[in-house]
Formats: C-alpha cells, sequence, structure tokens
C-alpha cells in the first residue's frame, strides 16, 4: 500500500494558539474542553487543569480559560460577576463569526446560524444573537443535507443575517447560503475557516483510492474531513488513538491519503504515518569512513570530518522530513581518545561549532538536542555548549542524540556501578534506568557506513534486536537515496524480537 500525506496538516493556527496561551498556565480551570483532541485534553490535565462545563463551577477570584471554540457574552458577565480571571483561547476565525452575528442583530436583522445546535461554538454565535426580536436557526450539517427551511416569521425577499459555525461542510455551508438566497435577501459571512476550507479541498482534490482521517470523533472538523471525502466515492478512514490506527483493515486500498483534523496534534499524526509507511520510529548511524574519504582525495582526515558534519545535518533533516523522531549518532567512541591529539582537538572544535551553528536551525525546528556518553572526558568549554543547548531544547518532543566519549560496554559498566549505588535489586527493566538515555525508546534501525561489518560497541545493551543496514557508502557520501534504501530495507523486514 502506498502512503501519501495530504498537506495541509496538524494543528490549525487558532488552536495552536490556543494551546500556547493554556501552555503558560498552570492549575486553573478550563471552561468546556480548550480544544476537541483527548490527547491534548490528557496533556493539559497533566499541567493541572480542571475542566468544567459551567462558569457558575469555577470559584470565585480563580483563573478560567476560554476555549478556541468561543462562549456567549453572558457567560462573559458570569464571569466577571465572579471575579474571575480570564485566559481567552477564542480561535480568531471564531471571535470574527460573533462580531458578525452580533453586528446583524444590532441591526434588527434575524439571523441564521448554520451549524450543529450541540456544539459549543455554535452556542457561543447564539448567544450573541439573543432571544429578544431575532431568530435563531442550527441545523447539524452532519446528517443528511436538506435544504433550510423557511422561517416562518419572516416575509419573502425580506433581510436575513447568516452565520456559520467554521467547522462545517464548506460546500454544504455555500448550498445551504444559496437556498436560502431563493427566497431573502441574504447578507452573510457563511464562511467556515480557511484551516478547515484547505483541509476538506486537499481531501477532493487527493486521487489515491482511500483516505485516513486521524483525529477525535468529538472534532466536527474532522469528522467533516472523513464526510468529504466519503463523498468523493472513497474510502474513508477514522481513528483518533495509535490502538485504533492499527485496527483498521486497508484490504485492497493501493494509495491511502493521511489527513488530520485541525486539533489534532502532530506527534500522534507523525506515529500514525510512521506506522503505516513501516518507518522506524529511532534511527542509530555508526558515521564511519570520514579518514578513508580525506585519504582517497589527498586531505587531511580533518577535511573528511568536516564533509561528515554537512552529511548529518542533511541526515537530520531528511529524518525530519520522514517523521522520525529519534536520531542517534555515533560521533566520538571512548577508543577514538588514542587518535593523534591534533585529530581528537581539531573534533572536538568541530563539534562546538557545528553546536552552535545548529542552535536556530533545533530551536526553529523543535529538535531536542542530547549528548550521551562519559562527560567527564570533554573540555569545559565543549560540555558548556552542549548542557546549554540541551537546555533550550529540553522541551521538544523530537530528539537529535549524539555519542561522545561513548563505549557501549563503558555504558554499561556505568549503569552497573549506578546501580551498585543505589543497592537496590536489578531486573532488565530496572537497569535500563541507569543508562545514558533511559527514555529513549530502542533504536528500530542501525545502520553502519563504510563497508564494516561490526557494531564498534555501540548501543550494545539498546540494540539488542535492532535491524542492521550496512554499506559500503563513506560517511561524507551518504545520501538521500542510501538512506531511503535503509529505510526500505528495514521495511520489508519481520520483526520478531525473538517470538514468531
Amino acid at each position: 500500500m502506498n502512503v501519501e500525506v495530504i498537506e495541509p496538516h496538524g494543528l490549525c493556527a487558532g488552536v495552536n494558539a490556543a494551546i500556547a496561551k493554556a501552555l503558560k498556565l498552570r492549575n486553573v480551570y478550563c471552561l468546556h474542553t480548550l480544544v476537541h483532541n483527548e490527547i491534548v485534553i490528557g496533556d493539559l490535565k497533566a499541567l493541572g487543569f480542571r475542566f468544567v462545563n459551567r462558569i457558575e463551577d469555577v470559584p470565585e477570584g480563580e483563573t478560567v480559560v476560554f476555549s478556541a471554540h468561543g462562549v456567549s457574552p453572558r457567560v462573559r458577565e458570569a464571569a466577571a460577576a465572579r471575579r474571575l480571571k480570564v485566559v481567552d483561547a477564542t480561535c480568531p476565525f471564531v471571535a470574527n463569526v460573533h462580531r458578525t452575528a452580533r453586528a446583524f442583530a444590532l441591526r434588527g436583522m434575524p439571523v441564521v446560524i448554520l451549524g450543529d445546535p450541540g456544539h459549543a461554538e455554535f452556542q457561543g454565535i447564539a448567544g450573541e444573537v439573543g432571544d429578544g426580536n431575532w431568530l435563531t436557526f442550527g441545523q447539524a450539517l452532519s446528517k443528511p443535507p436538506s435544504p433550510v427551511p423557511h422561517p416562518s416569521s419572516l416575509i419573502p425577499h425580506s433581510p436575513l443575517g447568516v452565520v456559520a459555525q467554521t467547522t462545517m461542510n464548506a460546500d454544504e455551508v455555500a448550498r445551504q447560503v444559496a437556498a436560502l438566497r431563493t427566497r431573502y435577501a441574504v447578507e452573510t459571512q457563511a464562511d467556515v475557516c480557511r484551516a478547515t476550507k484547505e483541509r476538506q479541498d486537499a481531501v477532493r482534490a487527493f486521487t489515491g483510492d482511500a483516505v485516513l482521517v486521524l483525529g477525535s470523533r468529538t472534532s466536527a472538523n474532522a469528522r467533516r474531513l472523513a464526510e468529504v471525502a466519503a463523498a468523493t466515492g472513497r474510502r474513508a478512514f477514522f481513528a483518533g488513538t495509535m490502538d485504533e490506527v492499527r485496527a483498521l483493515d486497508f484490504a485492497g486500498v493501493r494509495t491511502l491519503g493521511v489527513t488530520s483534523g485541525a486539533s489534532t496534534p502532530e506527534r500522534f499524526f507523525a506515529d500514525a504515518v510512521r506506522y503505516l509507511k513501516n518507518v522506524p520510529q529511532h534511527v542509530a548511524i555508526i558515521m564511519d569512513g570520514n579518514g578513508r574519504w580525506a585519504t582517497r582525495r589527498g586531505q587531511k582526515r580533518g577535511e573528511g570530518h568536516k564533509a561528515g558534519a554537512k552529511t548529518l545535518g542533511d541526515v537530520l533533516n531528511w529524518c525530519g522530513a520522514r517523521g522520525i523522531r529519534y536520531l542517534t549518532v555515533y560521533a566520538f567512541s571512548t577508543e577514538n581518545w588514542k587518535r593523534p591529539k591534533e585529530e581528537v582537538d581539531g573534533l572536538m572544535s568541530l563539534f562546538a561549532r557545528m553546536l552552535k551553528s545548529k542552535e536556530s536551525s533545533f530551536l526553529k525546528n523543535e529538535v531536542r538536542f542530547r549528548m550521551i556518553g562519559r562527560r567527564g572526558d570533554l573540555s569545559p568549554r565543549l560540555l558548556a555548549v552542549i548542557s546549554s543547548l540541551e537546555k533550550k531544547t529540553a522541551r521538544f518532543e523530537r530528539q537529535f542524540i549524539v555519542a561522545i566519549s561513548y563505549g557501549g560496554r563503558a555504558e554499561i559498566v556505568d549503569a552497573a556501578n549506578a546501580a551498585l549505588q543505589r543497592g537496590e535489586p536489578l531486573t532488565e527493566e530496572t537497569f535500563r534506568s541507569f543508562l545514558y538515555a533511559p527514555d529513549v525508546p530502542d533504536p528500530d534501525l542501525v545502520i553502519r557506513t563504510s563497508g564494516e561489518l561490526r557494531t564498534s560497541n555501540f548501543l550494545l545493551w539498546e540494540a539488542a534486536y535492532s535491524e542492521y543496514y550496512f554499506t559500503d557508502t563513506l560517511w561524507p557520501d551518504f545520501s538521500e537515496a542510501e538512506f531511503d534504501k535503509a529505510l526500505a530495507s528495514y521495511a520489508a523486514r519481520h520483526r520478531r524480537k525473538g517470538g514468531v
């Protein structure tokens, strides 16, 4: 099965902004769910967020976050009466719909709201219209579409304001507006948000025979995507967790397009795509052949290391593009200290320069940098560079791990000594907690360049069941095509890990 990513995907700007606001807070209240995604909500609960369904459930004087879906004026008034500190995370597109509905109502126009009356966004918009002399109407477009009924209180060709919930099917909203125009003088701002429309248009344009939408079933825009896919005649699949992805039956599917709702975290999307493409989560590389590459060109070995550093930067980008979450590279072994001092000093300077030059890229691309190895062997200058970069990037999920002054045997010895100091009985699980990076999953694939067929004391514990790929290519010549050959080799293997 061929798997293609349908762009765009991941968090939309409004959801991203809402989450960014929330992450600055701790132990506060949130009215309703901040966004419609259980993964995001679980993360926020871990930070102490308390979710309530009524503003009255927030104790007086506390901080409350209004969700991306917006709230009605009545809720804002109730919050003020309770002296609540308000953090407003309303999506800008939703806020614009509120302003339009309010403007229509203030002009004395009846207002029709196209959307799902049970949805929090719809309820917030309806609150702007009020009761009085204005008409509210909602139709759940998730149901088989039918023409909008004529509001009985309206005279044909009389003015009518029309707005729409931002997460609706764009084509259906347009059809509903057209139906209303046949009877009334419609003024409208009934556009779904840009992120919703772009995703729906991309699904319609996709030429494969099936579409998988990743998102929560509580997410209106994610459900609309699945409906749009089904309306094109393609097979439509939906999944909100990795367990649901694994349970899907894609028998007969030749080309699967993968997209997501606007509140679906990127890490879930990347995990799902990687699983579907059988892409490894963690790639480890023994970068061998820099010296031979330079020697063959009549250059000093240091020039080979510089060329190898450029290749490493390329590989990091290739991993990001393919959804690989962990990259571990063998940069300098405990045995490499035996090399000539000039070469060692040059390598250490190269490490420091490379890490400094890559700092902005790590921050921009949200890559966490880590070092494994014996830190006491390194100079204070290099350690300061490493520690600074580790601290600045610690919050990111995607990881780049560099083994410096590293040896698999040394790591096991260091772990054993740390365990002995604790005086705890050891199992494989408890022993793992003493390794240099115990939270990092074992490598799925280990790549070695230069034609050597050995592990060279690299990740002896962690790579016990890794798949290996060997290539004669010297590290500075390692290309994207060769990298993809390694991934294709991995994808074709059946990993039993001692089982059947």
